[in-house]
């Protein structure tokens, strides 16, 4: 089956042919072998697709590239935030901000022609207050913005027998991880992705953690220490009978965030053992007692909403435009003159400008599509 979508109203905004057939892989290679020999046409680039709507006006650039992270996206949450920005929330509010700061800098450099036309600092430093809030809320999360994409990294750890591979299959909710009274029977990593409160956290079962390990547990505690490291979070599992050993402080350290789960409550009859205070979750994974406050407490951790703003090259010009701005506050309050103050605007304006992709290079242009798929 063939349709036609024609121009201007197509993905790129020309004249566009789209073919359906068969999935088999040995067919499909048959139909661009036949639109091959007719000599007019080629195999994409990667992104050229994306491209051409670009550069005909169906989407800026921010919108493009959302639609190479949403083909990427490998979480709910990633699929989310790469949805808003395709669907144009972060450049609508990209243009206003850059409406404003075209008022200012126009009023500035007013003053440069038209002796009749003064600008006071104090005026400028009040307009650029709320413009400096909204930067701080389009970048608010953002440090947290790739985990939540990508998936948080999930690390359970804790010494051998402390009950991990049974709170690993507690919070599946099926049995992936074998269990055994005998320690260190866990020697790889068991790896599981699932979904909290709209986030994914992909986890890691791990060996058991001592310095006393030899063999193929030891490899397996090195791959441990290699998984804690980097780790956005630790679900640090300790058995409650025995509490926490002071050789386990060193491990509560190595990943981003870390959680202290004491497992085994159900045999907790006497008195609280060490290191059991503070914010520690207690568990049973047994017989799955409190696994829902353990989870509630992960989503916590990340629960500050979904960002505004996820990808990299976003994120660095709405930085850089943000520290423009507080220069030129600062400028301001020093009473510098007119035209110093219309450099950091200026370089605000640049910034701003580049996320939509207003004079950016053909160089930077190709970079950013390369990283799309041919398809796309």
């Amino acid at each position: 089956m063939v349709v036609f979508h024609p121009a201007p109203r197509s993905y790129t905004g020309e004249d566009v042919a789209e073919i359906s057939c068969h999935g088999n892989p040995l067919l499909v290679n048959e139909v661009l072998a036949a639109i091959h020999h007719t000599g007019l046409a080629r195999i994409a680039e990667r992104g050229e697709f994306t491209k051409r709507a670009y550069i005909n006006g169906k989407m800026d650039l921010a919108q493009a590239e959302a639609v190479g992270a949403l083909v990427g996206a490998k979480s709910t949450a990633g699929i989310e935030m790469a949805s808003r920005v395709l669907a144009g929330d972060l450049s609508r509010q990209v243009r206003e901000i850059e409406q404003e700061l075209v008022g200012i800098l126009s009023e500035i450099e007013a003053s440069f022609i038209i002796e009749e036309v003064e600008v006071e600092n104090v005026s400028v430093a009040d307009a650029l207050e709320p413009l400096i809030c909204r930067f701080d809320a389009l970048l608010e999360g953002a440090q947290m913005a790739s985990h939540l994409y990508s998936g948080i990294i999930t690390t359970i750890a804790g010494l051998p027998n402390a009950g991990k591979s049974s709170l690993f299959n507690a919070i599946l909710g099926c049995d992936r991880a074998i269990v055994h009274q005998e320690s260190g029977t866990t020697r790889d990593i068991l790896r599981e992705q699932i979904t909290i409160s709209g986030m994914d956290f992909i986890f890691h079962d791990t060996a058991g953690v001592r310095e006393t390990s030899s063999g193929p547990e030891r490899l397996g505690v090195e791959k441990t220490v290699e998984a804690l490291k980097s780790s956005h979070l630790v679900i640090y599992v300790v058995d409650a009978v025995k509490g926490l050993t002071p050789e386990e402080e060193q491990w509560l350290s190595l990943g981003e965030r870390t959680i202290v789960v004491m497992n085994k409550a159900d045999l907790i009859t006497g008195d609280v053992p060490r290191g059991t205070d503070g914010d520690a979750v207690w568990v049973s994974a047994k017989y799955k007692e409190g696994i829902g406050d353990l989870m509630d407490r992960m989503a916590s951790l990340y629960s500050g909403g979904s960002p505004h703003v996820f990808l990299e090259r976003h994120v660095h010009l709405l930085e850089k435009a943000r520290e423009h701005l507080l220069n030129c506050r600062q400028a301001a309050g020093d009473n510098m003159t007119p035209d110093a103050l219309a450099i950091d605007l200026t370089g605000a304006l640049q910034c701003i400008r580049e996320m939509s992709g207003e004079g950016i290079s053909q160089d930077m242009l190709d970079d950013i599509f390369s990283k799309f798929c041919v398809g796309k």
